[in-house]
């Protein structure tokens, strides 16, 4: 016995999931790095650390990133520069996708 089923719906189904992963992630992303910018635990004297904050997100997931020279050396002194932001970026992300 042949049973045959049309799947061409499938396709554009997966095109709009992966749309709505994607416009979620970068909804995460903006706003863990507006939580870094808030919650911060470091004096930023001249606003480049807090400023330079930034997050991507492609086909991988979710980049929480500070390309200045010092960031990592802040985070070292146990400073929360991105680190907090990046537990609340996994939190969100279970949230929305679990």
């Amino acid at each position: 016995m042949d049973v045959d089923f049309d799947f061409s719906d499938v396709a554009s189904w997966f095109d709009d999931e992966k749309s709505r992963v994607l416009a979620k992630e970068h909804e995460i992303a903006n706003e863990s790095v507006q939580y870094a910018k808030d919650n911060g635990s470091y004096q930023d004297r001249t606003g480049v650390l807090r400023a330079s904050n930034e997050g991507e997100v492609d086909e991988e997931g979710i980049l929480l990133k500070n390309e200045t020279e010092y960031a990592s050396y802040v985070e070292s002194k146990e400073f929360d520069v991105l680190s907090g932001a990046a537990l609340h970026a996994e939190k969100r992300a279970k949230e929305e996708f679990e």
